[in-house]
């Protein structure tokens, strides 16, 4: 099934937003984000459960 995530979900005022086919590519897109778009060169545990916690189903 699908999974899509809100980045404002987790950083408030941001308003990128990613879908794919599953986590794994999700994860993908969504580093790719925060480090380009968030300066991060490394996603702390922190965040990746906050992260984790906002992935939905996507129809």
């Amino acid at each position: 099934m699908a999974k899509k995530f809100a980045c404002g979900d987790v950083v408030n005022g941001c308003k990128w937003s990613a879908t794919a086919s599953d986590e794994g590519e999700l994860f993908q897109k969504i580093s790719e984000h925060a480090k380009n778009d968030h300066n991060m060169t490394a996603i702390p545990d922190e965040i990746i459960q906050k992260v984790k916690s906002k992935i939905q189903d996507s129809p």
